[in-house]
């Protein structure tokens, strides 16, 4: 196989990662075992499949008359499209030293009080960009278990707000088969949800992510592109010396799309924010999009160099963004906040040409680059307009949460008047008549 993850038949400890037909014999950190169906270093149990477990795949019959076709330089043109053979090259072809190196903080998941101390932690306002800004991230929101005053709270520092879904519903197979319309109830029902109950601007509601890496396919982007999104950050490419820019899917994505379900159609001006595959410079780390999905040792140190070595892959080749993605629990164990908080005070010490922007401050520039030497007085990254701060005490209100024949109780925190019932799918307002 060209790309991909797969078992060592040999030894279940063991797997490859396969890169342009290259095999790379990885081990899994001790004592964990690679299970094939879930691709993934695991602790051994009795539904662990060490594989090789069969995949079934099936051609398509017919071809499909808007297959996107691959990269027209000459025709993608900055600010609205933006394309290349292998996706690593730099926008406005600048030279690598010339280009300032982003890193994006990227969560995923639901924002409460479990994670408020460890983010107003890491996020505070005396860690400074070379221009004088604090530092700003991104938060990939789903609606259950969430405080919309926490929500409201990081907003009005600056922080970028993007959305997940309503549900986050499991099966994870359920994502890749919804339909045009649940992906529109799921993500637009979530931007009104955070524009109604953390007074999130319509217009800073930009970007997306699909839940448990899972898009949707032509369905999910045909509703990004139709509801007017900016960008979506779903799509996982798999390992590589040079890691991918940004790209719009004008045309067809660089790489091998790790994902189940990737779009097969044009959307032009969508951008993608592809998940770069992380790795260990020594193999001690199994490799992996979402940094939680790694397996670390209890020791900070050990995920301070893992950061740092993936760090150097991008800004010593062609300083694409460094996307770091995390699940939200990562700030809840110690030892991870510990190393990321040593890195970030390690980068902002020693590099002078790095900045730590959101997804929606990176496209600002990828759109129209400005070199290295003018980018302090590069307007998208100046300190942000005062936003509503929100409340210094919420409300929390008790309500009762209807999901078909399931009935539950939710508590909804927030600055404002309390909806009649818990908002969800079929009642985003939270009415008496959903």
């Amino acid at each position: 196989m060209e790309y991909g993850i797969f078992a060592n038949p040999h030894n279940c400890r063991r797997f490859y990662t396969c890169n342009g037909f290259v095999p790379y014999d990885t081990p899994c950190p001790n004592p964990l075992y690679f299970d094939d169906a879930r691709k993934i270093c695991t602790y051994k149990t009795k539904d662990l499949q060490c594989g090789p477990v069969a995949v079934t795949t099936t051609e398509p019959t017919t071809v499909d008359p808007e297959a996107v076709p691959p990269c027209d330089s000459s025709s993608c043109r900055l600010p609205d499209c933006f394309c290349s053979e292998d996706g690593t090259r730099i926008p406005g072809n600048l030279r690598p030293q010339d280009t300032p190196q982003m890193i994006i903080l990227a969560f995923s998941g639901a924002l409460n009080i479990l994670n408020a101390e460890p983010f107003g932690y890491l996020l505070n306002e005396t860690r400074l960009n070379p221009n004088g800004c604090p530092i700003r991230a991104t938060f990939f929101v789903p609606h259950e278990y969430t405080s919309y005053y926490y929500v409201q709270k990081l907003y009005g520092q600056g922080h970028e707000i993007a959305m997940q879904t309503i549900s986050n519903r499991q099966p994870e197979e359920f994502w890749p088969q919804a339909s045009y319309n649940d992906w529109v109830e799921e993500v637009i029902g979530m931007r009104d949800i955070l524009h109604n109950f953390a007074n999130v601007s319509d217009g800073d509601l930009l970007g997306m992510r699909a839940p448990f890496m899972k898009p949707g396919g032509n369905n999910m982007f045909s509703m990004i592109y139709e509801y007017g999104l900016d960008y979506d950050s779903s799509l996982a490419a798999p390992e590589s010396e040079v890691p991918l820019w940004p790209y719009t899917l004008d045309y067809r994505h660089p790489h091998k799309c790790l994902s189940e379900n990737c779009p097969t159609r044009s959307f032009p001006g969508i951008w993608e924010f592809p998940l770069n595959t992380y790795t260990a410079s020594d193999g001690t780390t199994s490799a992996c999009v979402y940094l939680d999905n790694c397996i670390f040792p209890e020791d900070p140190e050990v995920i301070f160099d893992f950061l740092v070595y993936n760090f150097y892959r991008h800004y010593e080749t062609n300083r694409a963004p460094f996307v770091l993605n995390f699940h939200v629990n990562w700030v809840t164990l110690e030892e991870k906040v510990t190393a990321l908080d040593v890195f970030i005070d390690h980068i902002l010490e020693k590099y002078p040409d790095v900045w730590f922007v959101t997804m929606q401050q990176a496209l600002d520039w990828i759109r129209n680059p400005v070199p290295l030497e003018h980018v302090k007085s590069f307007e998208a990254w100046k300190c942000p307009r005062v936003r509503m701060p929100g409340c210094n005490i919420p409300r929390t209100c008790r309500l009762k949460l209807q999901d078909g024949v399931r009935e539950d109780v939710r508590y909804l925190q927030l600055c404002g008047k309390c909806p009649v019932k818990y908002p969800w799918l079929g009642n985003i307002r939270g009415s008496r008549e959903g």
